[in-house]
């Protein structure tokens, strides 16, 4: 069954590649995917810049490595939850990648007990949300001083 299966999924990516116009349909889908995506991301923070913040403490704290597949790249995954106050007691949660261990060492290490601002809309405070560079602010220089010394010391 698992081999038949596996079978399956060899015919399936050699037949979608034996012409150019199904690796143009395929990369087209991947393009319209990625712009989705990123899309998305900036209009989520271009609706809360309006907003009202506050600070949200840094909570679950956890860092994975996750393997490259196909192109071969691993990158670790970092995510968190953050708790804000506002009229209640709030919780979300946020995730980002690092594209070294390093890097992901540094971040665990600047947003370990580090608040971060949290964007919220006043109908409805519990729709909390953070902003990517905002994130980045508050443990980028941990990470900085971690991997140059010599940029510190200077």
């Amino acid at each position: 069954m698992v081999i038949e299966s596996v079978a399956m999924f060899k015919f399936g990516i050699w037949f979608l590649f034996q012409s150019w116009d199904k690796i143009a349909f395929v990369v087209a889908v991947l393009g319209l995917w990625l712009a989705f995506q990123m899309g998305r991301e900036k209009l989520r923070v271009y609706r809360s810049r309006g907003w009202p913040t506050c600070a949200g403490t840094v909570e679950k704290l956890a860092v994975r490595k996750v393997d490259g597949g196909l192109n071969g790249v691993d990158y670790w995954k970092i995510t968190f939850d953050f708790r804000y106050l506002v009229e209640a007691e709030h919780t979300g949660s946020y995730k980002f990648n690092c594209t070294s261990e390093e890097m992901a060492q540094g971040a665990m290490a600047g947003l370990e007990g580090k608040s971060v601002s949290v964007h919220y809309p006043k109908s409805n405070p519990g729709k909390g949300i953070v902003w990517e560079d905002e994130v980045w602010d508050v443990w980028w220089d941990t990470y900085w001083t971690m991997s140059h010394p010599a940029a510190e010391a200077g």
